[in-house]
């Protein structure tokens, strides 16, 4: 009988395994099948080569496809704007310079740089619109553009290797880190400075804003524009300003690590730190609201749990202090346990502060953007972050910002889907009343609640009709622009006479 059970075990388990296999085909089937019914015009895709065995080879440099999208089928034809587009990708510092000094010579130098540049933003927003699957390589690829080809047995060493590495600089730095995150910390919140509340504090309620969004939402642009705001512009005590991914920047493991410059680290690197950094942001946060400080904390909230239990917190904390517990806890036995804050007993003391006003501000924009937004932030900065580790982060967000909006004072949404332009505000909410929203422009927010957290590409990101493809859209009116084809015909022949201008001097210069 025990024999006849485990046989049955094994075959639910098998039916159960197949039926979610074939779930899994059937959504991947609908959304590539989006792929072909679109139109996908394949010169705009990146030519990728891979081997027999189907292993990756290699993808088309940035500066190789800039010059193919133009129209130049062999980038050594234009070597010098190869090197453009790869210092324009990098946004180094005389890029600027250099691009108007390549234009200098033709008639109207100064319409072709806007439109050199423009074309550079282009070829941006689409070379980067797919193979997100391999967006490690591709964003390697872009930062060793100029250094030595690796070998594939140095690729395996390093790889073999990245435990070791890590273990070795965290133990030798283990208690140079325990001390310099202590220091980021207590510069924060300034402890030391204003030992007690600031005078305009005690006679108001101090505000806690959350910043919502998924990674790459476009936060620090909204939180920019919220700081010049009269409130806290004229604030008489700066707020303590909660970001999980300063700390990961100030860790010195995770800057030992990032120095080196193996580029394939990076991803890896950043979730080494992550636990590290996410405490040390939880310890300035409990801290500041014990001390009844104005706080901002800008994070993604994709996790209700966390938000939910900090709201709670955020609601008593002028009446009990707390301190951190032992946060997200998997059990042996498969329970999982989440409790993020835990209340101290302090009934003998006397509390005057006032309760927290809790506001919200939400970031959206489209999957697409934030994935552009991060690889190119990787080349530029070497930050990096997994493609669905942020499209999941926006998906969940997205879908939770409804029911956080029910659980604070005020809140606001912007949508960040436009280029070259202010953030738009598209719902707001004020005490007890129900988000407010326009009906055209909270689409915005809905199409991140369904998108493809598994997507490989721009296509595979929407069931149809894909909201990229609607007039109005970054992708319809400025990537696929009807007008960029007679741009390009004139860059095309601008280009063409600059480089052999270029060539015919390199020439004379060596006779």
């Amino acid at each position: 009988m025990e024999q006849d059970g485990s046989i049955g075990k094994a075959i639910r388990f098998t039916l159960a395994a197949s039926l979610a296999g074939l779930t899994a085909v059937a959504t991947a089937s609908h959304y590539r099948r989006q792929t072909s019914k679109v139109g996908v015009d394949q010169k705009i895709i990146p030519q990728v080569d891979k081997k027999q065995s189907g292993r990756l080879e290699k993808i088309e440099k940035f500066s190789d496809y800039v010059a193919r999208q133009i129209g130049f089928e062999d980038a050594s034809e234009v070597p010098k704007l190869c090197k453009l587009a790869q210092e324009y990708l990098q946004k180094s510092k005389a890029c600027d310079q250099s691009i108007y000094a390549y234009l200098a010579n033709e008639n109207d130098s100064e319409s072709l740089y806007v439109k050199l540049v423009d074309e550079f933003e282009r070829c941006i927003l689409s070379y980067f619109a797919f193979h997100w699957k391999q967006a490690p390589y591709v964003v390697s690829q872009a930062l060793s553009i100029d250094s030595p080809p690796k070998t594939r047995l140095k690729e395996i060493v390093l790889a073999a290797t990245r435990k070791q590495r890590f273990e070795r600089v965290t133990k030798n730095l283990k208690v140079t880190r325990v001390f310099s995150t202590l220091v980021e910390e207590l510069k924060t919140i300034n402890v030391g400075k204003e030992v007690m509340v600031p005078m305009a504090l005690s006679e108001r309620s101090p505000v806690l804003l959350f910043m919502g969004g998924g990674m790459g939402a476009g936060k620090s642009s909204v939180l920019k524009d919220i700081l010049k705001e009269s409130f806290w512009s004229g604030a008489d005590s700066k707020p303590v300003v909660v970001e999980a991914d300063a700390f990961k920047e100030s860790d010195v493991i995770y800057k030992a690590l990032h120095n080196r410059g193996h580029y394939d680290d990076m991803l890896l690197t950043a979730e080494y730190v992550h636990k590290s950094s996410t405490d040390a942001a939880s310890s300035v946060l409990v801290t500041a609201l014990n001390k009844g400080r104005d706080v901002i904390m800008d994070g993604t909230l994709s996790w209700e749990p966390f938000f939910e239990q900090t709201i709670a917190m955020a609601r008593n904390v002028h009446k009990y202090k707390y301190r951190m517990g032992v946060g997200y806890r998997p059990d042996e036995d498969g329970t999982i346990t989440e409790n993020y804050w835990e209340q101290v007993n302090e009934a003998e003391e006397h509390h005057t502060q006032k309760p927290y006003r809790i506001e919200l501000v939400g970031v959206v924009c489209d999957g697409y953007h934030a994935v552009i937004r991060g690889i190119r932030r990787a080349i530029m900065t070497r930050r990096a972050v997994r493609v669905n580790s942020q499209l999941k982060s926006h998906k969940r967000f997205a879908n939770a910002f409804p029911r956080y909006c029910k659980l604070v004072d005020n809140a606001r949404l912007y949508c960040t889907n436009d280029v070259g332009v202010p953030p738009k505000l598209i719902g707001w909410k004020d005490g007890d009343n129900n988000l407010l929203v326009d009906p055209e422009d909270i689409k915005s927010l809905n199409n991140v609640t369904s998108l493809n957290t598994e997507a490989d590409s721009i296509y595979e990101l929407h069931k149809e009709p894909s909201p990229v493809m609607e007039p109005g859209s970054v992708w319809n009116d400025f990537v696929l622009s009807p007008s960029r084809s007679s741009v390009q015909k004139e860059l095309r022949e601008s280009i063409l006479k600059i480089e052999r201008s270029i060539k015919k001097s390199k020439s004379v210069t060596l006779l």
